[in-house]
């Protein structure tokens, strides 16, 4: 028998993992066709390097409020759940 593993990856795990993958393309893009001398080509690695440590603050700041969201809406869906299950046994048991 075959265990089956459900992995499910959050879609900011996702995007993040995107995001990497494309500005890494999109560097290596630009250093193969850049028309610019070396000290220009290091200045432009400079500026999008601290273009790629802005946007990437950015996402990470969006994910930390994605999962805090997340978290409040689990926690909250899990009080209504046990709210509900002890007026359910409460009723069941003036029944009986």
């Amino acid at each position: 028998m075959s265990d089956n593993h459900n992995t499910h990856s959050s879609p900011v795990g996702g995007f993040l993992t995107a995001f990497v993958i494309g500005a890494l393309a999109g560097a290596v893009t630009a250093l193969l066709f850049a028309p610019h001398s070396g000290k220009e080509t290091r200045q432009l690695i400079a500026a999008r390097g601290r273009k790629i440590k802005d946007d990437a603050q950015v996402t990470f700041e969006q994910a930390k409020d994605f999962i805090g969201s997340t978290k409040t809406k689990i926690a909250d869906a899990f009080e209504a759940g046990k709210e509900a299950v002890n007026e359910g046994l409460a009723k069941h048991q003036k029944g009986a």
